[in-house]
């Protein structure tokens, strides 16, 4: 079995880097019982980087290496990470317990603050060295490789706001964002450009939405938005898209309907993906549409290997022809073909507890867990 296969052969294994295309990243990761981070709050790999640590093993994580699933950031250096993605040459993370943004260079394993305050900071989004950001008092941004002079408003709003959003993406010109209410039928994709903030009126670019929750957008100056909604039920989700180009007054097209659970989205070339997961019981899945106006849902990934099952899979991303994911409730990160999985998805990480997120860069996957606070994970990509 590929993935089982690959994690065996890590021992002494050279990962070769892959490439990743601009704009796409978006990953977390986190090891049960795994620690790291130096006493000042930054964080240093240990060990000779040989060998492939078990998990709640802290060895063998050395600066800039890939080969082996490794801390590279423990609970007192990571902060209780809330998102992670991949921003230029650096890995950001929002830190609740710290109320700031932190910055990882995979190079030195050096981890310092990128913004030291922002109140309660929840989801994050980078593309083309930008990172942008949701807290408490409104949607944020800064540049990856700094901002001395402090982060840059895109919008205030108090802590009701700030809950409402369940989704987050930014192109590096604009930032988009979802914004979800307890009736079901009132919910809002909004969009703001990032040179001129949108003060207190941004942009609304699809009412009336059922519970949207993730949301995606093309790099560069033209291309997709794409969103979905979970609905109230199963069979009452949507997947939908926008032209970038469009306004307020263009009606979305819907890609999929009768999606059952739809959580998390992404962009690849010509295709969509979408996590799902039943909020009452075990199953859940990732499946894909081509991007066309309409599409029947199509699974990657088959439910053949119960010792690690696709069960709450989230914090989907795309590199290439590749997608990446989490399972919450299965404790690992999986890797398939966005065209579809010959067989089981290849298993880059396990022994996790409860990750909640993925993101991509280099030759690395980058995730966090929940447990002991949270901790920020590397595995091979």
């Amino acid at each position: 079995m590929r993935g089982w296969s690959r994690i065996a052969a890590r021992r002494g294994a050279f990962v070769a880097v892959v490439a990743l295309l601009p704009g796409l990243a978006g990953c977390y990761i986190d090891l049960d019982g795994l620690s790291g981070g130096a006493e000042d709050g930054s964080s240093t790999g240990s060990g000779t980087g040989t060998g492939s640590p078990a998990p709640g093993d802290p060895e063998g994580c050395a600066p800039g290496d890939c080969s082996v699933q490794c801390v590279v950031a423990g609970p007192e250096a990571a902060g209780a990470p809330a998102a992670i993605a991949a921003a230029g040459p650096y890995v950001v993370w929002t830190s609740r317990a710290g109320d700031r943004v932190r910055r990882l260079d995979p190079a030195t394993d050096t981890v310092e603050d990128l913004v030291p305050f922002t109140p309660r900071p929840g989801l994050l989004a980078a593309a083309e060295g930008l990172v942008v950001w949701v807290a408490d008092d409104g949607l944020w941004w800064c540049p990856a490789d700094g901002c001395p002079a402090g982060a840059t408003s895109l919008l205030a709003f108090g802590p009701a706001d700030a809950e409402a959003v369940r989704g987050l993406a930014t192109d590096g010109r604009h930032v988009y964002w979802t914004r979800d209410e307890e009736s079901g039928t009132a919910g809002e994709l909004l969009r703001c450009p990032v040179a001129d903030g949108c003060g207190a009126a941004p942009e609304l670019l699809a009412p009336t939405q059922s519970h949207p929750r993730g949301v995606a957008v093309a790099p560069g100056d033209a291309g997709d938005v794409v969103w979905v909604q979970r609905g109230t039920g199963p069979a009452f989700g949507k997947l939908l898209r926008l032209d970038k180009g469009a306004t307020s007054a263009v009606m979305p097209t819907q890609i999929a309907v009768l999606l059952d659970y739809p959580d998390r989205v992404a962009l690849g070339a010509g295709e969509v993906l979408w996590t799902w997961a039943d909020p009452g019981g075990a199953a859940g899945g990732v499946s894909r549409c081509d991007l066309a106006a309409s599409c029947a849902a199509e699974a990657i990934a088959p439910q053949t290997e119960p010792a690690r099952p696709l069960r709450e899979p989230a914090a989907l991303a795309i590199d290439g022809a590749d997608a990446y994911w989490v399972n919450r409730g299965g404790g690992t990160v999986m890797r398939c073909p966005t065209a579809g999985c010959p067989g089981y998805p290849e298993v880059l990480a396990e022994g996790l507890t409860r990750p909640s997120a993925v993101a991509v860069r280099g030759a690395c996957a980058y995730a966090v867990d929940d447990v002991g606070g949270g901790r920020v994970v590397r595995a091979p990509r």
